[in-house]
């Protein structure tokens, strides 16, 4: 990160700004895909509490971690199916609640994803056998 020293008026002198490359933050998603069983399931919790704290923000819903949900979701596709059990537990319920928001840009947008995301997920070859389309289907 690099700092930024502005100065705009006497009562902020000394006001810092840290800028942070968008890359960086990027690679956390992306690099989701390589965290251990354990370690996504808590991150995918920790990110849709995050998420759902930005949807019902008072002074306006931010959906950049729910974006970001539909991402790893994509991501972490290929984890076995405990692990995506486990995963899926947490973005099931976050679909729902984002599915459901006063807000019909927010809603039609995690609908759209969900939507996007079941196509990919039951494309996949290894999962054509697979129980699990019926509990991935469940949010609709």
């Amino acid at each position: 990160p690099r700092e930024s020293t502005g100065k705009d008026s006497k009562s902020q002198q000394s006001l810092k700004v840290i800028q942070i490359d968008v890359s960086l933050i990027d690679r956390i998603f992306s690099n989701s895909a390589h965290l251990n069983a354990d370690a996504i399931v808590h991150f995918v919790k920790h990110l849709c509490e995050v998420s759902e704290i930005e949807l019902n923000d008072s002074k306006g819903a931010r959906i950049f971690s729910l974006q970001k949900i539909v991402e790893i979701t994509y991501y972490n596709m290929g984890r076995i199916r405990l692990v995506w059990s486990k995963i899926w537990r947490h973005l099931s319920a976050h679909f729902s609640i984002s599915g459901c928001h006063p807000n019909s840009n927010i809603s039609m947008y995690a609908i759209d994803s969900l939507r996007q995301l079941s196509v990919k997920f039951l494309e996949k070859d290894k999962l054509a056998h697979y129980q699990f389309q019926t509990q991935f289907l469940q949010p609709f």
